[in-house]
């Protein structure tokens, strides 16, 4: 009867902390299962690295997914986990915010035409964590030159890249290459003269179809460039 009292009070201690976390913009959680895993990304394909027992309280920092009408496996929360983040499946964890309103941190991994995520992606670390390294671009539009050749980082799986030139007034236009080098076109720019920005973000796909091709990583900026009105 004590033993069941205790974890009563637990939980209800657990329960006012969720509710008092929105005052101060903390989103907290509360473990709804016994040996929840916790993994190194959002997906079940990712190592695991630690379990939580039922009624442990957590920070929650992040999202990736939506809920729509059911959970499916592809609704994920970021955590707090000793000195680093990690990440535990939502249905696991009752939040003090709707799931939804948490705001977005993560990225599903791609999958195949079976629902699995391609075997290329290393999985032992989150997969947007591994897209590091330098950007680069040679030549000169102001200069007379008609192309402009940029470099990005790979990814290990990713397959396709897509740089994305934004135009002052936000007109973008898409440069593809399966390899770290694009090739920005000056015939295929808008007219517009002025300070142009350039972004890239890996992907894969098993399709030639363009419709197909799943973003792997959000865009991240490579940088500016100048460009004369045509």
């Amino acid at each position: 009867m004590f033993k069941r009292l205790m974890v009563l009070c637990m939980v209800l201690f657990a329960l006012v902390g969720l509710v008092s976390a929105q005052d101060d913009g903390t989103i907290n959680g509360l473990i709804t299962v016994d040996a929840a895993e916790v993994r190194v990304g959002p997906d079940f394909a990712y190592d695991s690295i630690g379990e939580l027992p039922l009624n442990t309280a957590v920070i929650v920092i992040g999202r990736a997914g939506d809920f729509r009408t059911r959970w499916n496996g592809q609704q994920w929360v970021q955590i707090e986990y000793g000195e680093r983040t990690a990440w535990i499946y939502a249905r696991l964890v009752r939040t003090s915010t709707p799931f939804n309103d948490i705001p977005p941190t993560g990225r599903m991994p791609p999958r195949d035409r079976n629902g699995r995520v391609p075997e290329e992606f290393d999985m032992s670390s989150e997969i947007c964590s591994q897209w590091v390294g330098g950007f680069s671009l040679s030549g000169n539009l102001m200069g007379g030159d008609t192309t402009l050749t940029v470099t990005y980082p790979g990814l290990t799986g990713a397959n396709l890249y897509s740089v994305i030139v934004i135009s002052p007034t936000g007109f973008r236009t898409a440069f593809d290459s399966e390899t770290t080098t694009g090739t920005i076109e000056l015939e295929r720019l808008p007219a517009e003269g002025g300070t142009y920005t350039w972004r890239v973000a890996p992907y894969w796909s098993n399709n030639p179809r363009r419709s197909s091709w799943q973003q792997v990583c959000l865009l991240e900026t490579g940088g500016t460039f100048e460009k004369p009105a045509t």
